[in-house]
């Protein structure tokens, strides 16, 4: 790419969102009607996967344009079975190369490349955050839940005369979700896109371009909300998904790990009523990215930005009969993520090719000109590569439960390796909510 002045880059990233919880996918009751704005003005990539269905490995994945096997965070940083707790530095590191070509580097959210308290194994050493990586911004440690706990966040509350309190729910245990008393204008996605909003009039104000990795919390659960996000959905009907009533017990493989502890024992409207509280979370976030590209406009920088958004990893959240958060599955739901990129033109199209999250790393980079470094990943604005022929995730385990997985696409077929159990092979094309596993069907040989 040629520019004759670089641009500036906005990365924003959610957390454990699915493609059903943004409306330029398709129908769904969830309401992002600023992210849908925003893919009216992208290039949409309807078929893009993250390289490991969990946040560390994921956003370890993005800084290095590496699968995690290579980078190191193979799990998330909290589980003993992480080759390392916290990212490794190195030249080739986002922020590093970006900093080398000129460009001032923020960085606000959600980290979970470090643990809160230091090395698991050395607790005396100080916890990794950003700002040990070349970032600047708020230094936010290890995973942070959904960031209530931090002190920066509690000072923000207490400055306009709040403390965060939720009456916590375990219906859905150990999904959680309630109503808390703090209004949207001050919850957490207000708190992260407020400092994103100070971060642009510093970096502005510098001879450099900027480079901002924005990073929510949410959706990913607990859900707590105000009552006021809440209430548009309260008398919404969640349609079932086409998966749930398949019996979660099969295939018979890793994918127990995620089942529902009590699934025998709740209905749909138990799922739906989590599923509300979940949609809250991702459209308070939503209207956070539409205040955001307003600061933007009325500040002149959309002519002069490329704004690039995806998730790190879906979530089952119910489907499957009954399978809950992320990881030991094979399944579009944790596997298939929201992508886009807005070019300052606003440009429009949709692109069907196989694409990774670990595309995200050469994208930066070849937007900023300069060195690129090697990695697994591609740019998704250089039009002389080739298209993939099958994407790859992987899976090594989560809550120090060991397992190694790997998920293949190619064209409209999905092969799931399993450590443990059967493998699985899925048609995309005649069978989109993989409820029947073909991999002793001779047909597909």
């Amino acid at each position: 790419m040629n520019f004759t002045d670089k641009p500036n880059i906005l990365l924003i990233v959610t957390d454990e969102q699915c493609i059903t919880e943004c409306g330029a996918y398709g129908s769904t009751p969830c309401k992002t009607p600023h992210l849908d704005q925003l893919a009216s003005e992208s290039i949409v990539f309807e078929n893009a996967y993250t390289s490991c269905p969990l946040c560390s490995p994921a956003r370890g994945s993005i800084l290095t344009g590496q699968y995690p096997h290579s980078h190191g965070v193979t799990c998330n940083t909290e589980d003993t079975g992480c080759c390392v707790q916290e990212i490794n530095d190195s030249p080739n590191l986002l922020p590093r190369v970006m900093t080398r070509n000129g460009y001032s580097c923020g960085f606000t959210g959600k980290w979970h490349l470090g643990t809160a308290t230091g090395n698991l194994y050395n607790s005396g050493r100080k916890p990794a955050v950003p700002s040990d990586f070349g970032y600047e911004g708020y230094d936010f440690p290890g995973h942070g839940v959904i960031g209530t706990e931090y002190p920066q966040y509690k000072a923000y509350l207490k400055e306009r005369g709040y403390q965060f309190e939720v009456d916590e729910q375990f219906d859905m245990k150990p999904l959680t979700y309630s109503v808390c008393n703090v209004p949207e204008k001050y919850h957490v996605p207000a708190f992260i896109t407020d400092h994103v909003i100070e971060m642009l009039d510093t970096f502005t104000q510098r001879d450099q371009p900027f480079f901002i990795h924005q990073n929510f919390w949410g959706p990913h659960q607990p859900y707590f909300v105000p009552q006021e996000a809440l209430d548009p959905y309260q008398d919404v009907e969640i349609p079932e998904w086409e998966s749930y009533r398949k019996d979660p017990r099969e295939p018979i493989g890793p994918n127990q790990n995620r089942l529902l502890p009590d699934w025998e024992k709740k209905t749909w409207d138990d799922w739906a009523q989590l599923i509300r509280y979940k949609y809250a979370s991702m459209t308070m976030i939503d209207n956070q990215i539409g205040r955001l590209m307003e600061a933007m406009k009325t500040r002149g920088l959309l002519d002069n930005t490329i704004i690039i958004f995806t998730s790190d990893h879906g979530d089952h959240i119910g489907r499957h009969g009954g399978l809950i958060d992320k990881g030991f599955s094979h399944f579009e739901e944790v596997l298939h993520i929201p992508m886009m990129i807005r070019m300052p033109d606003g440009k429009a199209g949709r692109r069907s090719d196989l694409v990774s999250i670990l595309d995200i790393y050469s994208t930066v980079l070849d937007i900023a000109g300069g060195e690129l470094p090697d990695s697994h990943g591609q740019s998704l604005l250089d039009a002389s590569k080739e298209e993939r022929d099958c994407v790859v995730t992987e899976f090594h385990g989560l809550n120090s439960i060991a397992c190694s997985m790997r998920t293949l696409r190619r064209g409209q077929l999905k092969y799931g390796w399993n450590c443990i159990g059967k493998d699985e092979l899925y048609d995309l094309e005649v069978d989109p909510h993989e409820l029947n596993n073909l991999i002793d069907d001779a047909a597909y040989g």
